[in-house]
Parts: structure tokens; C-alpha cells; sequence
């Protein structure tokens, strides 16, 4: 069976929620707040990070990366292979986890990026810029009355949808977002989608 080892409202709402999504049976792992120091942890991921999973003896880390690896070996939630939507799928996968995602860990965790207190303020205030400026060019690029990569509903989806709430002002961002708003109104209209957020004791979309 697969482990999932996570912490509430963080980069493992991803991987969880495509299991969700598939019905997959798995063990999920919260663990504490804070940085983990468990060398058991460690042993499988050394920089204490989540999410991790492990596939039998397989070890793999990173959401975007736990997610992919699930979605071809049960051959669902991704488009097929050699198809346009295919390639807007790896483009969202590997954006929204390599681009969208440090704009948001800069945002919560400006102490990780200085040992200057006085800093923090100003790293913070970047942060939040960034955050908004990637927020309009992604409002841009969407098409009404679809799904992130095009017809069908993806775990790229999923990923969107959690990345829209790391943000540091989501009733903002969605107010100024039409575009935004109608997906993740769409994303979390899925039961599995709400009982993900629930879960994590995520407010629903104020959308």
C-alpha cells in the first residue's frame, strides 16, 4: 500500500487529492508541525521536506513529482501521451509546482532566504508582488468554460486549485480573477475536492 507522509495544507493536498480522486487506497502520515528531525524521516527524504511517498521500495518526493508518477501508472487524471492537452498538462504540472510555488514559499517562509530579522518585511512584500504578477499572467492565459489543459479534468487541476489557496490574499485574488474564480469554482464543486480542502481545515473558496 502506498505512504503518504504530509502536513495539513501543504504541497501533500496534491498527491492526496489524486489518490482521492482515483480511489486509491493509501496510508496517510501527518506529520508534526515544524521542521522533522526524525532520522527515520530523514532516511527517506533528507532535507525534512513534504510531501514523500513511498510505492513499495520505491521512494519518491515532490507533489508535482508524486503526482505525475501516480497519474501514469494508473493511467487516469493525465492526458494522453503525444497530445496537445499532454503538453499543456506537463507545462501547468511543472509551472504551477516550479514557478508559482516558490513565489508562495517565500511568502510564508521569508526566514528560510535571510538570517537578517530586519529583512523579512521586505522579502515578504516581494513575495506578495510576485505572487500577484504570476496570478494575472495565469488569469490571462485560461479558457473559459475549461479545464486547465482542455476538456478533460486533470491532476493538474488539483494542483491549481491548491496553489489558489496558498495565496497570501485568495478573496482578492479571485475578486480581480474571473477567470481563476470559474475553475476553482469548478475544481472544488468535485466532492473529492471539497472533502480534500475540508480536511485540511481549508475555508472553501470564497468565490
Amino acid at each position: 500500500m502506498y505512504r503518504l507522509y504530509g502536513k495539513p495544507f501543504t504541497m501533500s493536498m496534491v498527491p492526496e487529492g489524486v489518490m482521492d480522486e482515483l480511489g486509491i487506497a493509501h496510508q496517510s502520515i501527518m506529520l508534526p508541525p515544524g521542521p522533522t528531525t526524525d532520522p527515520a524521516y530523514l532516511a527517506l527524504r533528507p532535507d525534512g521536506l513534504v510531501p514523500t511517498l513511498t510505492d513499495g521500495d520505491l521512494v519518491i518526493y515532490e507533489g508535482s513529482a508524486i503526482a505525475m508518477h501516480l497519474t501514469e501508472k494508473h493511467g487516469a487524471l493525465a492526458p494522453a501521451i503525444g497530445t496537445p492537452e499532454r503538453a499543456r498538462w506537463l507545462q501547468w504540472m511543472l509551472y504551477l509546482g516550479s514557478m508559482v510555488h516558490p513565489a508562495v514559499a517565500l511568502e510564508f517562509h521569508p526566514d528560510w532566504f535571510t538570517d537578517d530579522p530586519a529583512a523579512i518585511p521586505a522579502i515578504q512584500a516581494r513575495a506578495r508582488r510576485s505572487c500577484d504578477e504570476l496570478w494575472r499572467q495565469i488569469e490571462g492565459q485560461l479558457v473559459e468554460d475549461a479545464w486547465l489543459t482542455g476538456p478533460e479534468f486533470t491532476s493538474a487541476d488539483i494542483l491549481f486549485l491548491v496553489q489558489a489557496m496558498f495565496h497570501w490574499d485568495s478573496p482578492a485574488m479571485f475578486a480581480r480573477s474571473p477567470r481563476v474564480t470559474a475553475l476553482v469554482r469548478r475544481i472544488h464543486a468535485r466532492p473529492a475536492m471539497a472533502a480534500l480542502l475540508a480536511r485540511h481545515d481549508v475555508p472553501a473558496p470564497a468565490v
